[in-house]
């Protein structure tokens, strides 16, 4: 008796479709998404710390040293997570399906690793002779930037999966001044997180337009005459943006422009975020 042969290939199966309603657009069962940024040494770490049941991707390892400002403990992390590839490998893991919000320390070391997985992975192009690039500018005119974009792009689809099963996403960033393009005749500077940022390609934009809110930690009444600033060692987080600096929020109040945070253990902008505590 002959083994009737199998088919090829399967037979197309119509995919069901959708159901769709229209319902309130509330998301109150999501994650919020959020970027605080500041220059070293500002309590950036001591700042997420405090923020609802913390899980840290430890890229800057400051966090080592530290503990809770309020409860003494020491921070938890996921150790092992040493490059680009780790991170989104615990992202698709279900390590943090119980925490409550992933701490990035910081989105902007991850950027570095992101440029390091690039040139191991993407060779250049045949017009700039092919093998393996040494540097990201091998790539020829502004491709290699475009490849970390599209990286850390990757990383904003596994922050949202989370971010859909209610978990909160903090990205740490170090400072820097970004040149901001206009459609007028002058750009201009303004403080923002550190992530690429060029005509040609951005991981800063995407980032920033993806978040709910940007928090800068800067130093508060800041007076500067003539190039000099007067001493001040108080710190407040910014919330509202203006021309010289980034800052936002989608659902914070708009009367908070500025939030206090007078010492290591004041979780102000936590508890104005989340509700008390």
């Amino acid at each position: 008796m002959a083994i009737p042969k199998l088919p090829t290939k399967m037979p197309h199966m119509p995919k069901p479709k959708k159901k769709f309603e229209i319902q309130p657009w509330v998301g109150a069962a999501e994650g919020e998404k959020i970027i605080e940024y500041a220059i070293t040494k500002m309590g950036k770490t001591t700042s997420a710390s405090m923020a609802p049941e913390p899980t840290f991707i430890g890229a800057d390892d400051g966090g080592r040293k530290m503990v809770h400002p309020i409860t003494g403990k020491r921070l938890n992390y996921v150790p092992g997570i040493n490059c680009y590839g780790d991170v989104r490998d615990a992202l698709h893991s279900n390590v943090f399906d119980s925490t409550g919000t992933i701490v990035v320390d910081t989105i902007t070391y991850i950027q570095d690793w992101a440029e390091e997985y690039v040139l191991e992975t993407i060779p250049k192009p045949k017009s700039q002779g092919g093998g393996k690039a040494e540097n990201i500018h091998d790539y020829g005119y502004h491709e290699g930037f475009k490849h970390i974009q599209s990286m850390m792009g990757f990383l904003l689809c596994d922050f949202d999966r989370l971010v859909r099963k209610g978990v909160n996403v903090l990205l740490l960033a170090q400072e820097t001044t970004l040149k901001w393009k206009t459609s007028s005749v002058e750009d201009f500077l303004m403080a923002g997180p550190d992530l690429h940022h060029s005509r040609t390609a951005s991981v800063a934009l995407p980032y920033m337009s993806w978040v709910d809110h940007i928090f800068r930690i800067s130093y508060a009444n800041q007076i500067v005459t003539k190039g000099k600033i007067a001493p001040v060692q108080e710190r407040a987080i910014q919330v509202k943006a203006d021309a010289t600096f980034f800052a936002g929020s989608r659902s914070l109040p708009k009367e908070y422009d500025i939030v206090e945070f007078k010492e290591p253990a004041d979780d102000s902008i936590w508890r104005l975020l989340f509700g008390g505590r």
